[in-house]
């Protein structure tokens, strides 16, 4: 993942774009300046900038890929499948990713109960070429119609697939070898080049004020409809803090927004007691008065952790103390005396 850059500019480019019209579903959420609306998914209709794009993701093309699809409650989720089943060899990571996107692929049988693409039926590829960090694809015209309430989804699902990619960290989109400026049916601007800044399934917290807002991108649990239990990314909208690695951390511990549809990750009575950043490591200590040595953690709550302050930090690793103990185990008995590595698949359920 990469650091963090200078926002000014961006900021200016956002600040504009919320101005426009916020229509079916679609808007602009940024890092400093927000536009708000309702939480329940599908997403709300907030947009602009977020979190930093990745570079150097441990995801191997060779033994996975990546993907974001859409589950059953609306939520875009990234689920790790297997790049080799029924791909094409010849075929290079960013098109094979952009055929597990699309509705009646031929990917489309393999996918795990409950998860959908997101590019619709009839999309078609002109190119997919990387470049120096950025990938730029191009659609044949005319790209099938969506409703205006799925287009910035779309946007997200090939824009964070297109980053979990070793080396991306940017995406460009055209039709037709034209660059693809506003959404169809929605109207959305969208920049020349994309990033993880755009965020993932927006939300905002109550009372946050939408100019003086920034975000934080939090990774809680859901369940498919199969049992099995997967992460989501949520970008939230909260109110400007000066120590943002701890403020993701308190929002992950207050928990989902809507709770209906995904599951906390930590036990309510955990606090922060420090966030200390190192060119290793986050080094994170954590206080729960419920907790004693003897006991275990759920291992999801540190899967969680991890990968909430490596999205938000850039930094791959993260050092957990809690109640003072780094000799603590998880509830697969892994010990976590040393630092923690941000997973390499994310939601591994399909073989």
């Amino acid at each position: 993942m990469k650091p963090r850059g200078a926002r000014k500019s961006v900021r200016k480019l956002l600040a504009a774009l919320l101005l426009l019209p916020l229509v079916a579903g679609c808007a602009q959420a940024g890092k400093e300046i927000r536009k708000t609306a309702a939480v329940d998914p599908p997403p709300p209709d907030v947009e602009q900038t977020m979190l930093q794009a990745a570079e150097a993701k441990t995801t191997s093309v060779k033994d996975g890929l990546t993907v974001y699809l859409q589950d059953r409650n609306g939520y875009i989720a990234p689920m790790t499948l297997r790049a080799g089943t029924g791909a094409n060899d010849a075929s290079s990571p960013e098109r094979t990713a952009l055929v597990w996107l699309t509705r009646e692929g031929r990917f489309a049988d393999q996918l795990p109960p409950g998860f959908s693409p997101m590019l619709p039926q009839g999309t078609k590829i002109r190119s997919a070429k990387t470049d120096s960090g950025t990938v730029s694809i191009d659609f044949a015209a005319p790209f099938p119609a969506v409703p205006a309430n799925q287009e910035r989804k779309i946007v997200e699902a090939i824009v964070w697939t297109m980053t979990e990619l070793p080396g991306i960290g940017k995406v460009r989109l055209s039709v037709d070898g034209l660059p693809l400026r506003e959404l169809p049916s929605s109207g959305l601007p969208l920049p020349e080049t994309l990033t993880r800044d755009i965020g993932i399934n927006l939300e905002q917290a109550a009372g946050t004020n939408a100019s003086r807002s920034m975000a934080v991108t939090l990774y809680f649990s859901a369940r498919s409809e199969e049992g099995e239990g997967y992460f989501v990314p949520v970008t939230r909208l909260i109110d400007r803090q000066p120590d943002r690695n701890r403020a993701a951390l308190e929002e992950l511990i207050k928990g989902p927004l809507d709770d209906r549809k995904l599951q906390p990750v930590f036990a309510p009575g955990v606090s922060v007691e420090r966030v200390v950043p190192t060119s290793e490591a986050m080094n994170v200590e954590l206080k729960d008065p419920s907790w004693e040595p003897e006991m275990t953690v759920p291992s999801e709550t540190i899967e969680a952790l991890v990968l909430t302050l490596t999205e938000e930090t850039g930094i791959p690793k993260a050092r957990i103390i809690l109640n003072g103990e780094s000799s603590f185990k998880d509830s697969d008995n892994r010990t976590y005396a040393d630092p923690v590595e941000r997973p390499a698949f994310i939601n591994a359920l399909a073989s």
